[in-house]
């Protein structure tokens, strides 16, 4: 590395205006998983050049690498030579933090240490993505400066993370999160969209008295792309511990029957629940984002998406992806096998074995005497009311 790209980097890891004929290049660990996807989609390539690292599940223009082995972590850096790591890989998944620890901290706390002392090797700012679990949940809402105090085993290995961080990479930046939601792959993708997969198994209580503040992706990825503009534009040196969540509360009864609405599943029958859980969580772990909104000059608003709306989008895009799911409120018979729209009130004996045959319908229907029209074709009510109730049985 020559002297002058040496000093440039420098440079920019402290925050000092960079060259604007250069892309900045931009690491992404985990970018393949629920947040990954939208920071890559956030980053537009005229102004940034992008590398996303997976593991295991392969993404569009994203490059493998074990982040467990420290080769691997180098050649990455080596051949990319980031200006800045954005680390939201991490192994937060209760049954494996729980059932096998050593590969949790492996994630959570060799692999943060190892990029972190990357980072500091080839002067990378760095951006580690921690939790608003950090915290006991007694004294919100928590300031950026507040001490941890996690009940968790992944909440201690946040905190380790937090540490190894600023000791190896003194200039980098610790963004803190609550409960994420998004664009997902899979409904158990996220805690809040796995409340869908609970609902169809039937439920019969939810805790009504952990306060969550559930957060958008695509808004956490609007404020990581800020921070950058700020960072390399000049503007402020980000470096230290931010905060960054949603304003509104829900506990998890709440939040699932918003998804029983949203997906018009009856959650009616489902208890508000007040028994303490049998594991400690925090009751109330609000985040003071004070700091980041004035670090970033932003109100809040344009980067706090209102619940109910983006929830509604995710159930809706998750459900339409799937071939054998269907949400009530999206008339299932507005679509035939091939995609195109019908408004008519009846479909022909053709069409109605297309739709059949798309959603899955067992032999029964497909022998079912459905009402017919003056015309002889199958009435599209009664289709549509024996389609929805299949799909929700």
């Amino acid at each position: 590395m020559g002297a002058m790209q040496d000093v440039f980097l420098r440079e920019s890891c402290c925050g000092l205006r960079h060259d604007p004929k250069r892309r900045m290049r931009v690491l992404v660990t985990g970018a393949s998983g629920l947040l990954g996807r939208q920071i890559m989609n956030e980053l537009p390539s005229e102004m940034w050049e992008v590398r996303g690292l997976y593991s295991s599940r392969a993404g569009k223009n994203l490059v493998q690498c074990d982040l467990t082995q420290v080769a691997q972590i180098a050649q990455q850096f080596a051949e990319f030579q980031p200006d800045v790591v954005i680390h939201s890989a991490a192994e937060r998944r209760p049954d494996v933090v729980f059932k096998q620890p050593g590969i949790a901290r492996t994630l959570n706390i060799d692999v943060t240490s190892n990029l972190a002392e990357a980072c500091h090797k080839y002067n990378s700012w760095m951006i580690f993505l921690s939790t608003d679990y950090i915290f006991d949940g007694e004294e919100p809402p928590y300031a950026t400066d507040a001490v941890p105090k996690p009940l968790s085993t992944y909440g201690e290995h946040k905190v380790a993370g937090e540490k190894i961080c600023f000791e190896q990479c003194p200039t980098a930046a610790v963004l803190r999160v609550p409960l994420l939601y998004g664009p997902m792959e899979y409904a158990k993708e996220s805690g809040v969209t796995a409340m869908y997969e609970e609902l169809k198994k039937g439920v019969k209580k939810a805790d009504h008295l952990q306060k969550r503040y559930p957060t958008f992706t695509c808004d956490v990825a609007k404020i990581l792309r800020r921070m950058l503009e700020v960072h390399f534009d000049g503007i402020e040196p980000m470096s230290g511990i931010y905060h960054w969540q949603s304003n509104e509360c829900f506990t998890k009864y709440d939040m699932i029957q918003l998804v029983a609405t949203t997906v018009q599943m009856d959650g009616s029958e489902i208890e508000a629940s007040l028994t303490k859980p049998k594991f400690p969580v925090p009751p109330d772990s609000r985040l003071d984002c004070s700091r980041l909104e004035a670090a970033l000059d932003i109100t809040g608003e344009a980067y706090r998406s209102p619940f109910r709306e983006s929830l509604a989008f995710c159930m809706k895009s998750f459900l339409d992806a799937q071939p054998h799911e269907a949400c009530q409120h999206e008339n299932p018979i507005e679509r035939t096998a091939s995609g195109k729209e019908m408004h008519r009130g009846s479909v022909t004996h053709q069409e109605k074995d297309q739709f059949l045959e798309a959603f899955g319908a067992n032999q029964s229907m497909a022998l079912h005497d459905f009402a017919r029209t003056h015309k002889g074709e199958i009435d599209a009510e009664a289709l549509e009311h024996a389609l929805v109730s299949q799909l929700h049985e």
